[in-house]
């Protein structure tokens, strides 16, 4: 490689680097907290899409929603669908196709001397 090759090469990481950075969509995490009622979580859906994930903590159902962006007069806010989540939540499994089914782990993890009893409330933050 020449002296003059090192350079561009070098040049042209860190412009891919910045290019990715400002063009790739970022992911977007949330967590819960015991104070707030609502948790709202983001995720890119299609070029210029995303779906917005509202979950209300208290009554435990769940509202979606399609934004999308793009020209001024094309913006727009859709309620796809919402659903109360209380009994999808108390299920062990559903279309799992796992390794290892809830039980079948449960049972490893006691053999092992595991503790796999829930909480009975909200985990202590630090």
């Amino acid at each position: 490689m020449s002296r003059l090759q090192l350079p561009a090469l070098i040049l042209a990481a860190c412009l891919g680097a910045i290019l990715s950075h400002w063009f790739l969509p970022t992911q977007v995490s949330a967590e819960a907290s015991p104070v707030l009622r609502y948790m709202a979580v983001t995720g890119p859906y299609q070029q210029g899409v995303s779906l917005l994930y509202v979950i209300d903590q208290h009554s435990q159902r769940l509202a979606v929603y399609e934004a999308r962006g793009g020209a001024s007069n094309s913006h727009r806010l859709v309620h796809v669908g919402s659903r109360n989540i209380r009994l999808d939540t108390a299920l062990d499994a559903f279309n799992d196709e796992s390794e290892y089914s809830f039980k079948e782990l449960e049972k490893l993890l006691k053999k092992r001397g595991v503790d796999v009893q829930e909480p009975l409330g909200p985990t202590p933050t630090d």
